[in-house]
């Protein structure tokens, strides 16, 4: 066999290439966030310390958020809808790009499944699957889709226990896989006030409700050391704790018992997500009685050592920083 034979000088090519397009795994001290400065809505990495800011995607014609790194954190998960449309899920579709930023292609294409709405995909502890709000604009529901986007199992009110009617929104998975966070109604009408944390099995069986606070709850998620046992870790979630600028994180065990505040301080502290060690808590944030935009800040588990991450203050909004798999 003469190895430099074109025929074999184009496989070592294709497989050089393949090699080296393989994404980089990002740094475990590695921050991922979104912001405005450029005037649309871009996914930016740092080192949890704010420094190093690097900007990954570059589509002025869409706004992208909600950055999620993979478990193997060689992809990222993120959320891009036309300019403008920032956050407003009915314009949505869902997207898989490179740790560098690289081949960002669509997984769920607008409307795709007949959906009107796509919003909070959380990648699956094994990375093979994807949990994410879909469905009508009245009356989402949680759906798990492949890592593709092909698939589609919807796990809420599928008739298999998880029945209750009503919204039901804001995935995140426990770190074995086995279960489900979501945030749903106990209603059949969803009052703001009626929105409560529940967990589920994959399979879409044993729902149980942790929160009874009669206060509007989102985005809870638990911490990577949760094991399979009583005691182990804890869930982080979002409290709406007086009016519409007043939002708090709050930390209970996993059973729901425990609840205890990491921050209530009249601000709004929005979007909890964990360090990888659990240690530490990543939000944005609009402290009180301060004029400005949201920035990215991170607190201890226990509440202290709050410190705001992208400095000076930007005259532009930071916003959905992740380090871990939440």
């Amino acid at each position: 066999m003469k190895l430099f034979e074109p025929r074999y000088l184009f496989a070592l090519t294709v497989l050089l290439a393949d090699i080296t397009h393989s994404a980089e795994a990002l740094p475990q001290q590695t921050l991922l966030f979104n912001s405005n400065r450029t005037g649309n809505y871009e996914i930016f990495r740092a080192n949890t310390d704010g420094t190093g800011e690097l900007r990954l995607t570059r589509d002025s014609n869409h706004d992208s958020w909600w950055p999620k790194p993979s478990p193997d954190r060689r992809k990222i998960l993120f959320v891009r809808a036309p300019k403008g449309k920032h956050d407003d899920y009915a314009h949505a579709s869902t997207w898989v790009m490179n740790a560098d930023g690289s081949e960002a292609r669509a997984i769920l294409p607008h409307r795709a499944n007949g959906w009107k709405l796509q919003a909070h995909p959380e990648w699956s502890p094994d990375g093979k699957q994807i949990a994410l709000v879909a469905g009508p604009t009245s009356n989402p529901q949680i759906f798990i889709v492949d890592a593709d986007g092909t698939n589609p199992v919807r796990l809420t009110s599928n008739g298999r226990g998880g029945n209750r009617p009503g919204t039901n929104i804001d995935p995140s998975w426990k770190p074995d896989g086995e279960y489900l966070l979501f945030v749903g109604c106990p209603r059949a009408w969803c009052l703001r006030g009626s929105y409560e944390i529940y967990r589920i099995r994959r399979d879409g069986t044993d729902e149980t409700r942790l929160t009874f606070n009669d206060r509007p709850d989102f985005d809870p998620y638990y911490s990577p050391d949760t094991r399979g046992f009583p005691g182990s870790g804890n869930i982080a979630w979002l409290e709406n704790t007086g009016g519409i600028t007043h939002w708090s994180i709050r930390l209970m065990n996993t059973d729901g018992s425990s609840i205890r505040t990491v921050i209530d301080d009249g601000g709004i502290n929005s979007k909890p997500a964990w360090s990888i060690d659990s240690s530490h808590i990543y939000f944005h944030r609009l402290p009180p009685k301060t004029p400005g935009l949201f920035n990215v800040w991170r607190i201890r588990r226990d509440g202290r050592d709050l410190r705001e991450l992208i400095l000076p203050r930007p005259a532009y909004v930071n916003e959905y920083p992740v380090n871990a798999l939440n």
